[in-house]
This record gives structure tokens, C-alpha cells and sequence, in this order.
């Protein structure tokens, strides 16, 4: 048996690699009658273009994630109970859901656009924030199926030009502290305006970025009493240009123990932000080579991925991006060098000519190595106007294989209707929403109904896992997996907001292939705490509590 499991595993799982990963959209009849609502404006106000996210969240802990979805509105905006809400469905499992919004207190006005879910006073409850163009929110969970508005209680109401955000512990104190990435300066009453007259006929279009003033970020450090405090200039944000962030994700980049941050932004250099460990962050773009691209260009980055895409330890980061650019995927070489390898590994001609928002770094067919999906779409409506036919508005989904670590492969043709049909994709988010060991994916579609893509593919096996901090944050945000297959070890991140405005479900699935269980499981938690666990049978749950494993 022991010869058996190396040989797999030195073989790289060959005998489970996938035949064809594909997906159903079972978004309507799993009972989910949400339908995003950004009506375009005669003028083209810029945040109607931006779109929303959405994310997974076991709100009631029994076990099945739940879906939230961000919802927009019309501007100038109708009076408040004219507008449509942001929708929490519960998942009642045998794919199908139903719409509590109403019940569990969680009718928003506002137009939403990101969503972070996480347990922020460890008690055991998932809570979710919001950001909104307009006073974002925070919703307690009450562990009785509602939720209270705590945001300008707790200090986390920021009122810009809110994006995508994220759950970390900066200081390690077992205290989520949460990153929130805004995008431009606009006065709701002085909005900006653009034409663009590249026919020589004037055009309403959606400005560009630069024409508008960018917004700062914020971060906020949780002070362990339930309150937050605006930790921004301490943290040493403040301390550069504000630029017009949109996608944002944590994870430990430079294997020192502590959450960094890498900040997509709009058109002008992405930022590595390093936690220095004193409770202060220092820009390490450009040292890191992942501010720019391999050919020097800053890019109209939207979503933002981070994961071992090759198998060596390492946390790559993957980012999407305009039309005419490239998605850019950054290769981890080590002592925080990046390497832009988007060519090598066969993702630029095929992301060339699409406009990349929500972005997913998962494993559907469970053979250990990690693909990715892309939602695409563009930000103009107007471009055969502007003499641009050949790029839509609507654009084709995307879903790239990964090679064993090589190249990647561009098989959305075979992934199934949803890819065929052309979307105006904004936000993405993962989770294996029916329990039966697939990741699945939820898709939110600019004026559209989303997608719910039922994973169908043939997959092997798997380890689905619940972490449980103790010393450290309750849900173990940051915490780094590592499963031992024979000679292979996988990596994986726990982490809490990603994609573009969007966060995946609280639980870890591993796929191992056809490995009938992990030699170790190793945890290194937020806390600095490193224990394993031995001999895991495949498919099953674990949960895996702080301080209960060996050390």
C-alpha cells in the first residue's frame, strides 16, 4: 500500500487526472430568483458598470453554505423602499434554496458592491460586511437566524467608493482586523461625467479612471471588544498616493508568519502591501515585481487570486485585467520575487481579448492541482458606437485547467452551456454548496440572473476541512494547510474575501486524486501554532480544532 501511494503521488495523480471538468447551471431551479439591478443611466454613471459580488457564508451552522448576493440600484437613487435589496438564501441542501432576507434582518438600500464573511467577535457565527457606493455596513450575526447592523457602532461605516474587501489577523492576536479597498473620490451630487468622441461624434461613455480622483484604502484593527478603530495611517497606507483600488486578498507572501495584502488597482500599479510584524505595512510592489507586468505597463486590474498553482509551497498570486491586456499570473520564486510567467504558462493569448473581473482559484476535479475560472464582461456598452466592434459588452466565461503545475489549458468549450452563452460577469465565489466533494461555483452577472454552476465533473477524492481557532481567530483566517500525499505535499490558504467583491465558503476542500488518505495534515495557525494529524481517511469532514493535534 505505501509503494502504491508514492507511486501516485510521484506520478502526479495521473490515473484521476480529469477527462473533462464541467458544470450545470442550476441557479433557478435550486429555488434562487435574485436578479442584479443596475440600470444604465443616459449618462453612464461609472459605479453602475462596476457591478456586485457575492459570497458563501454557513450562517446558521448546519453545515450547508449558504449564498449572499450584493444587490445595486438605480442613481440618482429611488427613495429607500423603492429600492431592490442585497438577498441571503438558505441553503436547505438537496440544491435547493429559499430566500430569508426579510427574516434574518437584512434588507440594504444601499448600491452594494463587496462582501466579506467571517466570524469578527468569535462567537461562533459567521457576520458579513458590505461596501457600498455610499456608507458600507457591517451585520452581526445574532446566532438565531438575524442579523443587527453594527456598522457605525463598531467604527467600520467608511462612506467612500467602496470595493472589494477582506478578513485578516495583521497582529496576531486572535482579533480579525479587515481591509477594505475603495475606488474613486465621487460627491454623489457633483458626479462626474465623461463623452468620449473618438468618431468625432460625442458619446456618453463610463469615465476613465484616471479623470477621477482614486480614494484611499482603509484598514481597520479589531480591538478585541467587539469595536474597531481606523488603523490606516499607523498602519502606513496613508503614506503613498491613493489609487483606485478594486480587488484586494491576504495571505502570508513572504513566509514570515504574519497577513500581507496584494491590492489590484485600476490602471495604475498593483500594491504588495508587507506586514512588518509592528503592526505596520510597507509597499513591496515594485521591488516585488508584481506592481507592473513583464513588459514594465501598470494594468486595469480587477480580481485578485492567491494559491500554489505549481506545487512547490509557495503562494502564487493570479490577478485579471482589461481588455487588450492580459490576465497576469505572478510565479512565487521565493524571498518576495515574483515573476511574471502569464506567457509560459499559457494564459495571455487566451485572456487577451476579454475584460477579467471575478476570478476562482479551485480544484474541481479534485486531482490536487488548482485551476482557475474566470468571469468576464466589459465596462462600455456604447462600443460599436465608438467603432469598436470587436469588443462586447457581454463576453464568455472562462475555465483553465491547470497542467500539473506546467501550463494551463483553456477548456472552457468543454465546461459546459453556461461557457457558451455571453455574460456581463462581474463577482465569483466557490463552494461545494451540495456536499457531495466538488467545488462548485456562484456567478453574478451584471443586470442579469446569476449562475449557480453545479460541478458534474468526474473528480477523485477529497478532504473537506473545518478549521477551528482557539488561541488563534475562531475561523483560523490565515491559516496555512499542508496534506502530505507520499513524496507530494499540497498547499492551501484559509482565507476570508477574494475574487473581485466576493468571498468563498468558510470550509477547505482538498482534492487528493486517487490517494485513499493523507499520510499528515499539517496546520500552521494565525497563532504561530504548528500541529499535524496522521492517516486522514479521504472523503470525509474534519474538524480540526487549535491545539488538539500533534506537535
Amino acid at each position: 500500500m505505501a509503494l502504491w501511494l508514492l507511486c501516485s503521488a510521484l506520478l502526479g495523480f495521473q490515473a484521476s487526472a480529469s477527462p473533462t471538468i464541467s458544470f450545470d447551471d442550476v441557479a433557478l431551479v435550486s429555488g434562487i430568483s435574485f436578479r442584479h439591478f443596475s440600470p444604465l443611466s443616459p449618462e453612464r454613471h461609472i459605479h453602475l458598470y462596476m457591478g456586485s459580488g457575492l459570497g458563501w457564508l454557513d450562517f446558521d451552522r448546519d453545515g450547508w453554505p449558504d449564498l449572499y448576493f450584493c444587490q445595486g440600484t438605480a442613481f440618482p437613487p429611488k427613495c429607500p423602499s423603492d429600492r431592490p435589496s442585497n438577498r441571503l438564501f438558505r441553503n436547505r441542501g438537496q440544491a435547493e434554496f429559499i430566500d430569508i432576507t426579510e427574516q434574518a434582518g437584512l434588507v440594504e438600500a444601499e448600491y452594494s458592491l463587496g462582501v466579506a464573511s467571517a466570524d469578527f467577535d468569535n462567537d461562533g457565527f459567521a457576520d458579513i460586511y458590505v461596501s457600498n457606493f455610499g456608507e458600507n455596513q457591517l451585520y452581526h450575526n445574532n446566532g438565531d437566524g438575524t442579523f443587527s447592523e453594527v456598522g457605525r457602532e463598531r467604527g467600520v461605516n467608511d462612506s467612500r467608493f467602496g470595493s472589494s474587501c477582506c478578513w485578516a489577523d495583521i497582529d496576531c492576536d486572535g482579533n480579525l482586523d479587515l481591509y477594505v479597498a475603495n475606488y474613486l473620490q465621487i460627491d454623489p451630487k457633483k458626479y462626474p461625467l465623461c463623452k468620449n468622441r473618438d468618431t468625432g461624434k460625442a458619446v456618453n461613455a463610463t469615465c476613465h479612471p484616471h479623470y477621477i480622483p482614486a480614494a484611499y484604502d482603509v484598514v481597520y484593527r479589531n480591538v478585541g471588544d467587539g469595536r474597531f478603530e481606523d488603523f490606516s495611517e499607523r498602519a502606513g497606507i496613508l503614506k503613498e498616493p491613493a489609487r483606485q483600488g478594486l480587488g484586494v486578498m491576504s495571505a502570508d507572501l513572504d513566509g514570515d508568519g504574519d497577513a500581507d495584502f496584494y491590492v489590484g488597482n485600476d490602471t495604475v500599479p498593483n500594491q504588495l502591501w508587507e506586514n512588518q510584524g509592528d503592526g505596520t505595512f510597507r509597499d513591496r510592489g515594485l521591488e516585488s515585481g508584481t506592481a507592473l507586468n513583464r513588459h514594465g505597463a501598470a494594468e486595469a486590474s480587477m480580481g485578485v487570486a492567491i494559491g500554489d498553482i505549481d506545487g512547490d509551497g509557495r503562494f502564487d498570486l493570479f490577478v485579471t485585467n482589461y481588455f487588450n491586456e492580459t490576465n497576469t499570473l505572478y510565479r512565487n520564486e521565493g524571498g518576495l520575487q515574483f515573476l511574471d510567467v502569464t506567457e509560459d504558462f499559457g494564459l495571455a493569448a487566451p485572456s487577451r481579448l476579454r475584460l477579467g473581473f471575478g476570478v476562482s482559484l479551485f480544484d474541481p476535479d479534485n486531482n490536487g492541482w488548482l485551476d482557475f475560472f474566470v468571469a468576464n464582461g466589459h465596462v462600455q456598452d456604447r462600443l460599436k458606437e465608438l467603432g469598436r466592434d470587436d469588443e462586447p459588452f457581454a463576453q464568455l466565461a472562462q475555465l483553465f485547467v491547470n497542467d500539473r503545475g506546467r501550463r494551463f489549458r483553456d477548456e472552457s468549450d468543454l465546461a459546459g452551456a453556461h461557457f457558451r452563452q455571453p455574460r456581463v460577469g462581474r463577482g465569483s465565489a466557490t463552494a461545494d454548496f451540495d456536499r457531495d466533494g466538488r467545488s462548485d461555483i456562484a456567478v453574478l452577472h451584471l443586470n442579469d440572473r446569476p449562475a449557480l454552476l453545479k460541478n458534474k465533473s468526474q473528480a477523485g477524492n477529497w478532504l473537506s476541512l473545518n478549521l477551528v481557532g482557539m488561541k488563534s481567530n475562531r475561523d483560523g483566517v490565515g491559516a496555512i494547510v499542508t496534506v502530505r500525499l507520499g513524496e507530494r505535499e499540497l498547499v492551501r490558504l484559509k482565507h476570508a474575501g477574494a475574487s473581485y467583491l466576493s468571498c468563498d465558503e468558510e470550509r477547505l476542500l482538498v482534492g487528493i486524486g486517487d490517494a485513499p488518505n493523507a499520510d499528515r495534515l499539517t496546520v500552521r495557525w494565525p497563532s504561530g501554532l504548528k500541529e499535524h494529524w496522521d492517516d486522514l481517511p479521504a472523503n470525509h469532514v474534519y474538524h480540526l480544532i487549535e491545539g488538539t493535534g500533534k506537535h
